[in-house]
């Protein structure tokens, strides 16, 4: 079994919580006098996608660097059950070079035996003639995510992912995500688009000024906010909404449709529709993510501790 790689070099042997893939204890980043990451605390489960929320200066980049370990940490423990692969936005490759000579190289430098179903996996064989000063940002970064798997990383790193992605790039990016994971890998992805994360992650883990404001999997995030408000796409929004009034449910009109109040129910909405109106689109105003965050926005910033383990 390999041994637990450690960020801080911390002496001693170090025992992974059973069913974590990275840890994070008591975590402190500071840079000229400035404390970025504060006792930041959590953990990321094997074999699952957790979503690093927060705002501009939040600490989210400032932890995936101390991961990297391309800054101190200045107290803590960072520990992962394998060396993580750490993906920064904007890597580059040699321009002259074809995606399939990086994958090439790679594989050889590492001695792969995968190559062919991570190069599948990843959507790399789309473009395996393509060479670096032509690669796209979603190109570029799905060669790096194929090189990170190649390598034989059980634990990957994703800052801000969806940065310069068109819409087709981030519902690639979210199947090669969700294919990572069901290969019993595990994901840790910082990213400002909160409603593309949802859809992919497990667990969640929101920052605030540099410290955990709340941590675990999302089903329980979700269940301790405050329901949005539906919105209906009909055939007939104006019919949809009179009908709606009629059986005693409030509603009002925007340019996306009818709109429920927070607490409606659906189903009764639904059923009261059927038969006198389609019903072509259901969605909800705010995202889950995207209440999280107003949340968490305004929470005060917890300590979190944890008792030292033995060694």
């Amino acid at each position: 079994m390999e041994r637990p790689w450690d960020a801080a070099r911390l002496r001693g042997p170090r025992v992974m919580p059973p069913g974590s893939a990275l840890t994070f204890e008591s975590v402190r980043v500071e840079r000229g006098g400035r404390r970025l990451v504060d006792d930041v605390t959590f953990d990321v489960r094997e074999r699952t996608v957790h979503a690093l929320l927060g705002h501009n200066g939040a600490g989210k980049t400032s932890l995936l660097r101390a991961v990297a370990g391309l800054v101190p940490t200045r107290g803590g423990t960072i520990r992962a059950a394998s060396t993580p692969a750490v993906l920064f936005v904007g890597d580059r490759y040699p321009p002259d070079l074809t995606a399939a000579q990086v994958i090439d190289h790679r594989s050889r430098l590492v001695g792969a035996t995968e190559t062919a179903e991570v190069v599948r996996s990843t959507g790399v064989d789309e473009f395996l003639t393509t060479r670096g000063a032509a690669l796209s940002t979603g190109m570029a970064q799905r060669l790096s995510i194929a090189t990170a798997l190649l390598s034989g990383a059980r634990v990957l790193v994703l800052d801000e992912p969806t940065s310069g992605l068109d819409p087709q790039g981030v519902e690639h990016l979210r199947a090669t995500l969700l294919a990572i994971r069901d290969r019993g890998r595990t994901v840790l992805v910082c990213s400002h688009d909160l409603a593309q994360l949802e859809l992919v992650c497990d667990d969640v883990t929101c920052l605030r000024q540099g410290r955990v404001t709340s941590t675990g999997p999302v089903a329980e995030a979700a269940s301790g906010l405050p329901s949005p408000r539906q919105i209906l796409r009909t055939s007939d929004d104006a019919r949809a909404a009179e009908i709606l009034d009629q059986h005693a449910v409030p509603t009002s009109r925007s340019a996306r449709g009818v709109c429920l109040p927070a607490g409606a129910s659906l189903p009764a909405a639904l059923a009261a529709l059927t038969g006198q109106v389609e019903v072509l689109e259901a969605t909800v105003d705010r995202g889950l993510f995207v209440r999280l965050y107003d949340r968490d926005a305004s929470a005060p910033p917890r300590r979190t501790t944890r008792a030292r383990r033995r060694r």
